[in-house]
């Protein structure tokens, strides 16, 4: 243990003895008597407990987190995910949030071993409470391994004659998609090798968002499948790593799911899309302090969907 007062000696002690025993406590979550320590430097004299500095302190109902975190990236809305475990939809919801922060953190870290030279980007589509407000995710794959390197949500115009309707009931003309995925790409270049190659579909666009954020990098473009003339036979799919991820997330994914009439929220996509990512890679631990948490699941190429606020 360590005193969780950052400005005193004992946050790093060299020594042992450097607390006492300080009473009692009985968590509602447990009731179980916990015992309570206290810092012997004078100038502090911190009250805490075994608890302190836990990524779950303060919750009154953590063994939850790891249930709920399976069901939300095996397509179990949150109000049913709230029936299954039988607990208050706002339980789920700040419990949700707090997954999301987890997975984005481990990610983060998780890219920090990452060395790649080749991967695949492309665009799922779906939607913000209409289909004609329609939204965009961005998403880079590693192609080897199928790990979720960087995504990120972006809202544009609908197609066809939803555009029509996106402009003039819900004024949804804005196109962030060069912006965010350039930023995307960027903020994960130092995964990439200097002769990093990029994949993806023959859309114009891609070209010139690419070279705008990653300018070293080789552009090669494929023709995807579903250009190719009717009757012609199905060949090996180019694009095989992203399309296959995009498939396991509307499948393990409820908020993209497409049913007609059901809203959707970008920042819950965007929640349970990190939830994704790291779903099955290694073991979950949400008893420990967060620097030595183990990577859970959520390598996007397993099934999560935690996507985080934008």
């Amino acid at each position: 243990m360590i005193c969780p007062n950052p400005l005193c000696p004992n946050h790093a002690p060299t020594t042992s003895g450097w607390y006492m025993k300080y009473g009692y406590f009985t968590p509602k979550t447990t009731r179980k008597k916990t015992p309570r320590y206290k810092c012997k430097n004078p100038a502090c004299g911190k009250v805490f407990s075994s608890h302190t500095g836990k990524t779950n302190e303060g919750q009154k109902k953590p063994s939850i987190n790891i249930p709920l975190f399976k069901l939300l990236v095996s397509g179990v809305s949150l109000r049913r995910a709230a029936i299954i475990l039988e607990v208050e939809y706002n339980t789920v919801l700040y419990h949700f949030d707090y997954l999301a922060k987890q997975a984005k953190t481990l990610h983060d870290k998780f890219l920090l071993t990452i060395q790649t030279s080749y991967v695949q980007v492309d665009e799922l589509e779906t939607f913000l409470h209409a289909h004609a407000k329609a939204l965009s995710v961005p998403m880079v794959v590693r192609f080897k391994t199928g790990d979720i390197l960087g995504f990120t949500i972006a809202k544009k115009p609908a197609n066809g004659k939803l555009a029509a309707i996106g402009s003039a009931v819900y004024g949804w003309t804005m196109d962030e998609r060069p912006a965010k995925f350039q930023a995307m790409l960027t903020s994960i270049q130092h995964c990439f090798k200097k002769n990093i190659v990029i994949r993806s579909d023959t859309k114009g666009a891609y070209k010139t968002w690419i070279n705008a954020a990653i300018p070293n990098a080789v552009i090669d473009q494929v023709v995807g499948n579903k250009l190719l003339p009717p009757g012609s036979p199905k060949p090996y799919d180019e694009l095989f790593a992203i399309n296959n991820t995009f498939a396991r997330m509307r499948h393990d994914m409820n908020r993209l799911k497409k049913k007609p009439g059901q809203p959707q929220n970008q920042y819950k996509v965007l929640k349970t899309t990190y939830g994704f990512m790291w779903h099955g890679t290694i073991s979950i631990k949400f008893t420990e302090p967060e620097p030595s948490w183990p990577l859970w699941c959520m390598s996007i190429q397993s099934q999560s969907l935690i996507i985080r606020h934008a």
